[in-house]
């Protein structure tokens, strides 16, 4: 046997290794490209977590924001989402700095889809919800009612063979019952948090993970009503030009807000404590509120870049532990690299060699080549959110002129920043735009000399009070 010759075949076993969303998408498109090639293949799916547990036991540890975009691929994919599992479908968002707020509408409204948020797992640690909310178990109970086996059990190690003949070797069960199973194509869709990625590593075939940052996420129990009449559907960010922090977002979901926090390091829990008791979050929560006793929070890896050498003979790693967005949509990048890894498989092999070409490259020129831009992008918005004086003077401006091409054009590009909705690249072409920009021009210029003025007017009024 050859590479060339290495491709999956009828009666071909898959196992992947992960039941979240990239595996589930896998599973889901491999079913389908299948049947289009008349074969028959034998999917199962390695998961320890039960997605129907409240808390960590049960979640991914995500923002679960499905952007509009993946939510029409769903639909396009027969994946209709039920009320239960939707906690709020959002309006819009709205952009909050230190010193001034705008809402945010979506630039180009599409009846086929909406953005929702849910839930990875079954809710909060400490909610008390009947029905089972969990995203991430619904997709799987999706493709398990199309024929695929879920073995409930960790993954302990695999064994890849220098034999291409020779199947790969999975080894999982739980303390000292450890068993076996042979697979043609292993995929790893474990996700960059997994304990396992060190263990993939360790294999010694190229791979090397992602690099990571811990952010800090809460879930915290208000009043539907509450969160009704003051959020308005909307999921808010933060801007604060604060450090460390470069980000954050408040996402409403029924009777809970799930807050996000993206820093310049890995946060902690006084991270959160502090952003918590910022006097501008402080004006977006009840008058009376105050942190309660127990919550739910977790502190996530999320990537920075891309995996180098994410498969190898037999092999492939979908998901964040590969390629992602960085900063958000990694559940639509979940989607398209596992869709882009399927077609591979499929159409071409399962050689390394097929891996490489039609599914890395591919991936990493749609993905990793524009996170790049969003590198730029994200220093660009670091850099300027600590100007207070310049961003309240640019959107009270661009507030004032509701309808006009300029407010439509820093909607549409706050919008983006904010959203998975578009590549970075075309939010650095928005952002770069000459007309935007001149335009802005008379307003930049009048906001520092105000700035400069009132300088120095404190500087004068300090050496006077010295004196």
């Amino acid at each position: 046997m050859t590479r060339s010759s290495l491709r999956l075949k009828d009666n071909s076993k898959i196992a992947i290794i992960g039941g979240g969303p990239a595996g589930s998408f896998f599973a889901n498109f491999a079913i389908r490209h299948a049947k289009k090639l008349g074969i028959k293949i034998q999917i199962t799916i390695f998961e320890s977590r039960d997605f129907s547990q409240r808390g960590p036991r049960g979640c991914n540890m995500s923002a679960a924001v499905i952007a509009s975009s993946l939510h029409a691929k769903l639909v396009n994919d027969g994946i209709e989402l039920p009320k239960n599992i939707v906690r709020q479908e959002i309006k819009g968002y709205y952009f909050q700095t230190k010193e001034y707020g705008i809402e945010l509408h979506r630039p180009k409204p599409n009846e086929n889809s909406s953005i929702l948020a849910v839930y990875r797992g079954n809710g909060p640690l400490y909610s008390i919800h009947k029905d089972n909310y969990s995203f991430d178990d619904y997709l799987l109970n999706h493709v398990i009612k199309r024929g695929v086996n879920v073995i409930y059990e960790p993954v302990q190690a695999l064994k890849l063979s220098s034999n291409i003949k020779t199947p790969a070797n999975i080894i999982y069960g739980r303390r000292n019952s450890h068993k076996e199973m042979k697979a043609d194509l292993v995929v790893g869709a474990f996700g960059i948090n997994s304990t396992i990625v060190d263990k993939i590593k360790g294999l010694n075939f190229g791979y090397e993970p992602p690099k990571t940052i811990r952010t800090c996420q809460m879930e915290m129990p208000l009043s539907n009503s509450f969160i009704k009449e003051s959020f308005n559907d909307n999921i808010y960010v933060f801007a604060l030009g604060l450090k460390p922090f470069r980000f954050a977002s408040m996402v409403p979901k029924w009777n809970y807000v799930t807050i996000s926090l993206v820093g310049s390091k890995d946060l902690s829990k006084k991270d959160l404590l502090d952003f918590l008791n910022h006097p501008v979050v402080q004006s977006k929560l009840p008058h009376d509120w105050k942190m309660p006793d127990r919550f739910c929070m977790c502190i996530p890896k999320i990537t920075l870049t891309h995996a180098e050498n994410p498969f190898t003979d037999r092999f492939v790693i979908v998901g964040d532990a590969s390629i992602s967005r960085i900063y958000k949509n990694g559940l639509e990048s979940a989607y398209i690299t596992s869709q882009l890894a399927v077609q591979a498989a499929f159409e071409r092999g399962i050689s390394k060699e097929d891996f490489n070409r039609y599914y890395y490259k591919p991936a990493r020129k749609l993905l990793a080549m524009d996170n790049l831009f969003g590198t730029f992008i994200m220093k660009l918005s670091d850099f300027v959110t600590k100007k207070s004086w310049l961003v309240t003077a640019r959107l009270s401006y661009v507030d004032s002129k509701r309808g006009s091409w300029i407010a439509n054009h820093l909607n549409a590009f706050l919008w983006n920043m904010v959203t998975g909705d578009a590549p970075y690249r075309k939010i650095f072409l928005q952002a770069l735009n000459p007309v935007f920009q001149i335009k802005l021009i008379p307003v930049t210029m009048k906001a520092l000399i105000i700035e400069i003025l009132n300088r120095v007017k404190s500087i004068a009024k300090n050496r006077i009070n010295i004196s």
